[in-house]
């Protein structure tokens, strides 16, 4: 059964102030059917981070049905030859740095026992951030983790940040809540997917994978 907050809030979509989230419509949603545009008109395009080449839409198996995903690819060091994707949220959050929510149905597939970077919004010059941890659970580090998180499986996975307070789930599991700053949105307005930080500590936390759904 998913959690019912998690339910109607993935229904409302991303990138919207999260204290709106149960009633409003998702402004960008990405589902990579051989594109990184978003099915909601005037949302700006994902941009693929790919320095060696390995990324691409394939097919693959979510939720036991088939479906084109986006595979990125790299190496975990240096920090330059990691692949993912990035998105300039300026004008979706309109100046709601400190207030939106997203979700991000993907698997790792490497690192299992490591760390593994979720999302980065600090324009990668701080290893705070979203993670899987090397106890395999979802974690804003450095401030607290969830539940266990497998490599090789597609997740659902939602992120709710609500000034200072951020509160994620994954599969629609138990809620963790905490309070905290890191998931804001710094000034450079951009928010990185699955890169690591290229300064300050803790850099090449970072795993190989696919992503069905971006919103």
């Amino acid at each position: 059964m998913r959690h019912p907050i998690t339910a109607l809030a993935l229904a409302a979509g991303l990138f919207v102030p999260a204290t709106a989230a149960l009633a409003a419509a998702p402004v960008a949603v990405y589902q990579f059917n051989s594109t990184l545009s978003s099915s909601v008109g005037g949302a700006p395009s994902l941009v693929a981070l790919d320095p060696l080449g390995r990324g691409g839409f394939v097919t693959d198996t979510v939720n036991g049905g088939a479906a084109t995903v986006y595979t990125f690819g790299g190496t975990n060091q240096p920090t330059t030859s990691q692949g993912g994707l990035t998105l300039d949220v300026s004008s979706l959050l309109a100046g709601h740095y400190d207030d939106y929510s997203v979700e991000i149905v993907f698997k790792f597939t490497e690192r299992d026992g490591a760390w593994r970077r979720i999302l980065d919004v600090q324009n990668r010059q701080s290893d705070n951030g979203f993670y899987v941890d090397p106890s395999n659970r979802l974690d804003i580090y450095p401030v607290a983790s969830g539940e266990t998180f497998t490599n090789n499986v597609y997740h659902d996975v939602f992120l709710v940040n609500s000034k200072g307070s951020a509160t994620f789930y994954l599969d629609g599991g138990q809620a963790t809540t905490v309070q905290t700053p890191v998931m804001n949105v710094d000034a450079n307005g951009v928010m990185n997917f699955f890169i690591d930080n290229v300064v300050a500590g803790g850099q090449g936390e970072y795993s190989s994978g696919s992503v069905a759904l971006i919103r």
